[in-house]
């Protein structure tokens, strides 16, 4: 007969080692809880190279910074010092002092932030990383939720689903998840670029959707491609000499000359927020509470604000003697979240449909967004809208640790 392990207890239980699930396991466990993070994925180093790169906005750069990250994420980051959107006709551009701060955000590779953090999940006694975790179910029931695994099972007051868009967490706690695909998926890859970036984010408006190019280290740009899913599916599929030629016969005025310089992935765009960010023994941060367009590179950066809140959220209740996965502990979470997540959706929503519309509708839009740009207070709002650093910040985007 075999004796079954003994479960992991733990305060809080995390599903999911991305960069939401790990920074929130770090900022709890440096707020006094231990924490078991389940990661299906391997530990860095132990699967194919991330194609992806991810713009975090200054305002959630202060989280890695009241951390104590920012010196080891900060070696393999970019700063972002201007942006620029276009149009068919006119666009729109800020720098970073329209936002009163040195940089705008910075642009950081997946590789790179993933080793930051687990490194720093590694040196943090109060934290239980365990990798290629697949859970099998997930019950919530007093006093605790208990998450099961392949192999044992972790008990807690409280779960947090920081495990994506197919949140296991969230469809067992049977909290609804409502929104839309769009006909459309974003192609991410490295390129070469022919010349310097100078720090400029750069996203042009092409007729099946946007197109971005975010500065990285080497004057290499991250490039997100919005197309139609199959077309997507077809630039992926390319060689590399092919995708070279399709990128400049579409954007080649945009980026003359970038050559590939990774490799190619494709991922469908939605819009998708859960009703509620929180219930009895649960809570939700990152994609699997929402999914918006990656038009802005916004998607990170609400999750990162997703950490900041939930860590206030769950130390009020804990000073307040409260369970902090008893029914309505967290209601205060969803409150503050689930709006700023309702109104960037919305932004990004109007943007992807009014530039794809009609050719008089695209070229209303650019005149919009030049006009706009021409204003000082207005390009003031977009650059701190930008840097994520507007509304009731928590206190790790105040730059407190605890």
């Amino acid at each position: 007969m075999t004796i079954p392990p003994p479960p992991h207890r733990c305060d809080i239980a995390i599903a999911g080692g991305g960069p939401v699930g790990l920074t929130l396991a770090l900022a709890l466990a440096r707020r006094g809880h231990d924490v078991v993070v389940a990661d299906a994925a391997p530990p860095p180093g132990g699967g194919a190279a991330d194609a992806r790169a991810w713009f975090i906005a200054y305002g959630c750069w202060r989280i890695f910074r009241a951390l104590g990250l920012e010196t080891e994420v900060l070696a393999g980051a970019e700063p972002v010092t201007q942006v620029e959107a276009e149009g068919r006709v006119g666009g729109i551009s800020f720098i970073a002092e329209d936002s009163g701060e040195p940089v705008l955000g910075y642009m950081v590779e997946a590789g790179g932030l993933a080793a930051a953090l687990h490194t720093a999940v590694a040196a943090e006694k109060r934290i239980m990383l365990l990798s290629r975790a697949r859970i099998e179910s997930v019950t919530f029931g007093d006093p605790r939720a208990v998450l099961k695994l392949a192999d044992g099972e972790i008990h807690a007051p409280l779960v947090v689903g920081c495990d994506g868009a197919r949140s296991i967490v969230r469809r067992q706690a049977e909290l609804r998840f409502e929104g839309h695909d769009y006909d459309a998926a974003a192609v991410s890859t490295t390129v070469k670029l022919a010349k310097p970036h100078n720090g400029l984010a750069r996203q042009v408006f092409l007729p099946n959707g946007p197109m971005a190019v975010l500065p990285l280290q080497g004057d290499r740009a991250n490039l997100i491609w919005t197309e139609k899913a199959a077309v997507a599916s077809a630039l992926v599929d390319l060689d590399a000499r092919g995708f070279e030629r399709e990128l400049a016969k579409r954007a080649g005025d945009f980026v003359p000359g970038a050559t590939l310089d990774g490799p190619r992935v494709s991922f469908p765009i939605g819009l998708y927020i859960a009703e509620r960010f929180e219930g009895p023994r649960v809570a939700l941060a990152g994609d699997a509470a929402h999914i918006i367009h990656p038009l802005a590179g916004q998607g990170l950066n609400l999750g990162l604000k997703d950490v900041a809140a939930l860590v206030d959220v769950i130390s009020a209740a804990a000073r307040a003697g409260l369970d902090i996965g008893a029914e309505g502990a967290l209601a205060p979470y969803t409150r503050w979240r689930r709006g700023d997540v309702v109104a960037t959706a919305a932004a990004m929503e109007g943007f992807a449909r009014t530039f794809t519309s009609a050719l008089p509708v695209r070229l209303a839009a650019g005149a919009a967004m030049a006009l706009a740009g021409a204003i000082p207070p207005a390009r003031k709002l977009f650059a701190r809208e930008a840097g994520g650093d507007l509304g009731e910040l928590p206190s790790l985007m105040q730059g407190a640790s605890r």
